[in-house]
């Protein structure tokens, strides 16, 4: 039976997990765990990517991963070989350290994350290795605890979601992180082959669409083009509900109406078929910058207010140079 194709999208977030061949272990001593550490943090420099949580299992482990420009598999594909070179090197063996493939599934970020982040650092809980996750040296929960001063995982974007004062949002994080402890497991979170998107229904037809209609290696030329949305319209509309002109809005900037203002165009563009892709070429972000930005203004469009408002106004401009041309 063929294996069914990875799922890769840009900005994607992904729980992955991989297993020791025949769930033996893979890691014996700080050595090994070490060297994996090492390892990963080498290939986010090379092959960049966003880290939010870890765990190294005696005999698996756990990333939770948002895909930048390059793919999960070339990221994985060079960690797992790397490793197995060590491990086949120091304990004088042959043949696979892992069992097959490793495992991923593509999750929807706003109504996920934080649970994934959780579910990770509790592993060693759930397993007794420890009493509680804070006394496991080898997973990501100490850096956002402060007890960790690695740069290995990106805390704060998990962290914003707790509260704006980072010592305020690490005692939320924290009691978050324990109430979980009384759970039992979500294997919705468990990566499979058969399993391989975990969102709303809206969000799993959405990657289905996009990921069957946007080659993962699209040229620069059909990035920048979008048939059914003018974009120099999208600039105009945007600048004239807002009250701003394009370089207010354009790139990284902290003003909160011209963070209002990107956020309203990249939900209006998403809305009329732009990929993340080719907003990031109209707002001056990263394409996984432009993912997240679409994300957090998802929610905020759940209950009327400013954002929603400066959304109709664009898609009224918008109509209106359409109805125009």
């Amino acid at each position: 039976m063929p294996r069914k194709p990875r799922i890769e999208v840009e900005g994607g977030l992904y729980h992955v997990l991989t297993r020791g061949n025949n769930r033996q272990r893979i890691f014996y001593d700080d050595e090994d765990y070490l060297k994996l550490l090492t390892m990963l943090a080498r290939q986010k420099q090379r092959l960049p990517f966003y880290l939010y949580a870890y765990c190294l299992m005696p005999n698996h482990l756990h990333l939770l991963i948002e895909r930048r420009e390059d793919a999960i598999s070339a990221v994985m594909r060079r960690l797992l070989t790397g490793y197995s070179q060590h491990h086949n090197r120091r304990y004088r063996k042959v043949g696979h350290v892992f069992h097959g493939r490793y495992k991923s599934i593509l999750c929807q970020t706003d109504r996920y994350m934080a649970e994934l982040v959780r579910y990770i650092h509790l592993n060693p809980v759930r397993a007794k290795l420890v009493a509680a996750p804070e006394d496991y040296r080898y997973s990501g929960h100490r850096v956002y605890l402060g007890l960790d001063r690695s740069e290995l995982v990106d805390v704060n974007p998990m962290l914003r979601h707790f509260g704006a004062r980072k010592t305020q949002a690490r005692e939320r994080y924290v009691a978050f992180v324990r109430a979980g402890k009384g759970l039992d497991e979500e294997r919705k979170f468990y990566p499979s082959e058969e399993s391989r998107l975990l969102g709303s229904d809206e969000f799993v037809d959405a990657m289905i669409h996009r990921i069957g209609e946007v080659p993962m290696k699209a040229s620069r030329a059909n990035r920048t083009g979008v048939q059914d949305l003018n974009l120099d319209a999208l600039i105009w509309a945007t600048a004239k509900a807002s009250g701003m002109c394009r370089d207010d809005f354009y790139g990284v900037t902290k003003k909160r109406g011209a963070v209002m203002a990107k956020e309203a165009l990249i939900l209006a563009g998403r809305q009329r078929g732009a990929s993340c892709a080719v907003l990031s070429d109209v707002t001056g972000l990263a394409s996984s910058g432009v993912c997240r930005r679409y994300e957090a203004g998802r929610m905020k469009m759940r209950e009327e207010g400013e954002l929603s408002r400066l959304v109709r106004r664009i898609e009224q401009y918008l109509d209106e140079c359409s109805n125009k041309s």
